[in-house]
């Protein structure tokens, strides 16, 4: 049984439809990103769809999507260091940095996320930050991530999804700071990906990406 399961898993991941698929979705949450309305949030809904649809029809248990809660935990403790860097480290020096030499900063961060900015309370700013990380978790690292590694190599699919994950936050503004946010963002996606890649478990990077965007709200809403 084992056995027939791994003959099934890589015939899987060595299906080129696969990598079409998904090549053709990341296009269109790229192109998408740059609209607004309708058509942007299509360019988040899509994806999601296609993620549930196609596990069912290819009969991948959820544990092979990377929904592995009881790991989670563990594998946090595991890639704490990771956690710290981008939760607590990358969030100071962007905010820091974007704010003293780019003044207009973090103005543009709060035109960016008006819908958790402006939230009234703590706790509604916590639960829109969970389920639009969670969402992009599920896109970014379980789908096209996972995908891309099955046909090339790890670093370059962590590289290429947090390419698009940055862009797909570009919003309106100056381009000195339009750049330096979606670069910033950027690498954020990297440390997201690496965890992602090392545990395989969307819950860890969904953990840390809470975390980081929550950190980063608090220090804009207390600082600022």
């Amino acid at each position: 049984m084992a056995l027939n399961d791994e003959k099934k898993s890589i015939q899987v991941k060595s299906n080129k439809q696969i990598l079409i698929e998904t090549m053709i979705l990341m296009t269109i949450t790229l192109l998408f990103s740059f609209t607004t309305g309708a058509l942007k949030g299509l360019a988040q809904i899509a994806p999601v769809v296609y993620f549930l649809v196609e596990r069912r029809r290819r009969n991948r248990t959820w544990s092979e999507v990377g929904f592995k809660f009881r790991n989670t935990l563990r594998d946090i403790k595991n890639n704490w260091y990771w956690v710290a860097i981008v939760v607590i480290g990358f969030q100071l020096l962007t905010i820091f940095v974007g704010k003293f030499l780019l003044p207009d900063y973090v103005d543009y961060v709060k035109e960016r996320v008006p819908m958790i900015i402006s939230t009234s309370t703590i706790t509604s700013m916590i639960i829109t930050i969970t389920i639009g990380a969670f969402l992009e978790e599920v896109v970014f690292r379980s789908l096209f991530q996972e995908r891309l590694s099955w046909f090339i190599k790890p670093t370059f699919a962590i590289l290429l999804t947090s390419i698009i994950f940055g862009f797909m936050h570009c919003s309106k503004g100056l381009p000195l700071i339009v750049s330096f946010d979606i670069f910033g963002i950027i690498i954020d996606s990297i440390v997201y990906g690496i965890i992602y890649n090392k545990t395989k478990n969307i819950f860890s990077s969904w953990v840390t990406h809470c975390l980081a965007d929550i950190i980063g709200v608090i220090l804009i809403l207390t600082l600022f």
